[in-house]
């Protein structure tokens, strides 16, 4: 009864508790709305156009950069493309050093966020009345005000890294070109060296031999053979001569090609740069201008978004007013709530006092039927007993009644021995009765 008790009051406790939060958060979140508000609507424009601006300037280096590379893919010799599946891939562009630009500009374009934010125009600072919708677009704002900063630096950094990249490739390209080159050079030049170095054996040979005396036939024979082998020796180490001397002419014919597509394709790029070069200094001559323009712009606008963010206060007043209103009902409803729960807490403890009585109640009819139970078990007991009795009483009636039976039997037994018995002494008797009337018959007619 008392833990109920308790129970009550504390909740009770924590219902104020909760009424008086809550109204203190609508208080406070009144004054903090329309500070979040005012800063929303002086920020958001601004940011706006300058996060539309920078997206168009990384659209257009991102198509600069993308032609470039096309263009680089297309000066490309088509011997060295066909040169690729072999063992000298330099030509070919690691995927290291070529596609980590195209990476990191992706990476970075998706950094900034919401792009499909600057499709609407039709805002209006209507959509204030909603509290959540208020925050989410301020945090917007902010985010894109901390992006206005980031894309700055990110112009640079795109234009450094794509500069050192261009650098590095042509650079480790040329090297790797002339290496190439040489080491194919080194080779050929050494084979040339060791088939003249075997052609000159040969000829020591064939001229020892054609110095030597003439032999005789069979010796003739025995070195026909070999000198038709060195003779073909001869012919294919000419062959392989002309051939290797054919690919170093070839060779470098190529090279002094690919040199001169080298430096024109080098020029190209250089122009390329320069084109980039001015067109950063455009844009960024644009940006300075449609900043003093916007400057302008918002200086023109600044009044109008007073005036609206005034009318918008104003309205939160009216809220607020309407709101303490509400807070007062709800006050009222509350002493209501609070003297019905008094009541309630009357009404709890009478029924608490008549479960009290009914548990006791209760309690007694427990007993009662405990001492019920006990002497059901006792009576269970003694039938029990009174059953192991009647069986053995049935037990003795029957054995007795067996032995009636037998008895009975015994004494049909009897009886029938002794109804054989008198029925063969009476025919016995009747066989002797015979001869004696037969004889007094006699006697009478006599």
């Amino acid at each position: 009864m008392s833990n109920r008790g308790t129970t009550k009051r504390f909740l009770i406790r924590e219902m104020d508790r909760s009424i008086k939060q809550m109204l203190k958060l609508v208080e406070e979140e009144g004054d903090s709305f329309a500070k979040k508000a005012e800063i929303y609507c002086q920020k958001r424009p601004k940011l706006q156009s300058h996060v539309e601006d920078f997206y168009r300037m990384f659209k257009s280096l991102v198509e600069r950069y993308n032609e470039a590379k096309a263009e680089l893919r297309r000066s490309r010799p088509p011997e060295l493309r066909s040169r690729n599946s072999g063992n000298f891939d330099v030509f070919s562009e690691p995927p290291s050093a070529m596609t980590s630009p195209d990476r990191r500009l992706s990476r970075r374009l998706s950094e900034i966020p919401n792009f499909d934010y600057f499709g609407n125009k039709g805002y209006e600072t209507s959509t204030l009345d909603s509290e959540s919708d208020s925050d989410d677009s301020l945090f917007h704002s902010y985010s894109s005000s901390s992006n206005y900063r980031r894309l700055r630096n990110k112009i640079v950094e795109l234009e450094t890294e794509l500069k050192k990249v261009q650098m590095e490739h042509e650079e480790s390209r040329s090297n790797s070109e002339i290496a190439y080159y040489e080491e194919e050079l080194r080779i050929a030049k050494e084979k040339i060296r060791s088939l003249e170095e075997e052609i000159d054996q040969l000829r020591i040979k064939l001229h020892r031999h054609e110095s030597m005396e003439p032999l005789s036939d069979e010796s003739m024979d025995d070195f026909e053979t070999p000198r038709v082998n060195d003779r073909l020796a001869d012919e294919t180490l000419d062959q392989e001569v002309k051939r290797f001397r054919r690919e170093l002419d070839s060779n470098a014919r190529f090279q002094n090609h690919h040199e001169s597509d080298k430096k024109l394709h080098n020029s190209e790029l250089d122009g390329e740069k320069l084109k980039l070069s001015e067109e950063n200094l455009q844009l960024q001559e644009q940006i300075r201008k449609l900043s003093k323009q916007k400057k302008l712009d918002e200086n023109i606008k600044e009044w109008e978004r007073c005036r609206r963010l005034e009318e918008h206060l104003e309205r939160i007043r009216i809220r607020n007013n309407e709101m303490e209103d509400e807070i007062e009902q709800l006050k009222m409803d509350r002493e209501g709530i609070v003297s019905r729960i008094s009541e309630l807490e009357e009404e709890t403890s009478l029924k608490d006092d008549q479960i009290d009585e009914m548990n006791d109640r209760l309690e007694k009819l427990h007993l009662e039927i405990q001492k019920s139970m006990n002497s059901i078990e006792e009576l269970r007991h003694q039938s029990r007993e009174l059953k192991k009795v009647i069986e053995k009483q049935q037990e003795m009636i029957e054995e007795e009644a067996e032995e009636k039976r037998q008895a009975v039997r015994q004494l049909c037994y009897t009886m029938e021995h002794y109804r054989n018995a008198y029925q063969m002494l009476r025919q016995d008797l009747l066989e002797q009765k015979k001869p004696v009337m037969a004889s007094q018959g006699d006697i009478v007619s006599i």
